[in-house]
């Protein structure tokens, strides 16, 4: 992290004060940093609440974390001209907010919806290989060698893909885990194999689950989920 997100020298910036004055008023704990005294070499970021002296000089950014069980037949984007869209669904109390992690309108379950933009960085960022949890079903019956060819990667969109793991359920069901995100992936995924998806689901991003929220309902993050979120490498 850079050396100018550390207390000291944000005091001098934001205090207006010399280094030396800055130094002395931390060494006196006149600076409170989320509520405790602090050294001069801590860092401070956008969800830190600092005061000096009585003084708050900075409050936490109002971060808004959501989850959400995207239904079938939503699309994916906040435009209000096309039909269906997500915006509408959820209607103006959420309108600041833009969801992490699409899903095509045949498909359901988890999306994040969030107005921290660090977080969407983090969590759409193909270099952090985090890993997103769908349960699938298919048209047919799944062939024997379906499971290791789709765990050892797929030729679509003139890529390979990375390797997954799948679990199979059912002779036509399946989870798959991925930690990558092409267009539509599990759907050309399985067409290539000569199936076809009739059933797909987010679980889980990350350490982050659907659990027991039923379609169309939202929820607000816990601390412990924001936390993670945060921590993010």
């Amino acid at each position: 992290m850079n050396h100018r997100n550390k207390i000291l020298y944000f005091l001098v910036k934001n205090a207006k004060i010399s280094f030396k004055e800055a130094q002395k008023s931390l060494a006196n704990n006149e600076v409170l940093l989320n509520g405790n005294p602090c050294f001069e070499n801590e860092m401070v970021g956008v969800y830190d609440e600092i005061y000096w002296r009585g003084t708050c000089l900075q409050t936490p950014n109002r971060f808004k974390y959501y989850k959400y069980y995207k239904p079938r037949g939503i699309e994916c984007t906040l435009n209000p001209n096309i039909e269906n869209n997500l915006a509408e669904k959820l209607g103006t109390e959420y309108k600041e907010l833009f969801y992490v992690g699409r899903l095509d309108k045949q498909s359901e379950g988890l999306l994040l919806l969030t107005n921290d933009g660090n977080i969407y960085n983090k969590i759409i960022d193909p270099k952090k290989h985090l890993e997103k949890e769908y349960l699938v079903d298919l048209e047919s019956e799944i062939a024997s060698n379906f499971k290791q060819k789709m765990e050892a990667g797929i030729e679509i969109l003139g890529k390979i893909t990375q390797a997954c793991e799948i679990n199979l359920s059912g002779n036509k069901s399946f989870s798959i885990i991925l930690t990558e995100g092409m267009n539509r992936q599990i759907r050309r995924m399985c067409f290539a194999l000569d199936n076809y998806v009739i059933f797909l689901k987010r679980i889980r991003i990350g350490n982050i689950e659907l659990n027991n929220l039923k379609s169309g309902e939202i929820k607000e993050l816990s601390i412990k989920e924001i936390d993670y979120l945060r921590k993010l490498a």
